[in-house]
């Protein structure tokens, strides 16, 4: 019951919409940053088991969406500096 609460009370509150296309693409961007780091971590962690195979590309494909989402992030946030309202 503990653990249904805990969903409902975040369920609420987890809105990747912004008010604008530059705050969601933002929201968005951090998302995926966080997904990229995860999947990072989760196959240096496996590579304790085996350096090759499923767990490096998994290290190596966490970086690659983290790398790139944080680019995105960045220019989104130079361009609503310069073009938002």
């Amino acid at each position: 019951m503990k653990i249904l609460d805990i969903v409902n009370t975040f369920k609420g509150n987890f809105k990747l919409k912004g008010k604008d296309k530059f705050e969601t693409t933002e929201n968005y961007s951090i998302l995926f940053i966080f997904m990229g780091a995860i999947l990072f971590s989760l196959g240096t962690g496996l590579t304790i088991f085996s350096p090759q195979g499923i767990p490096a590309i998994f290290a190596l494909l966490g970086s690659l969406i983290a790398f790139v989402f944080t680019v995105i992030w960045i220019f989104s946030l130079l361009v609503k500096e310069f073009y938002g309202d």
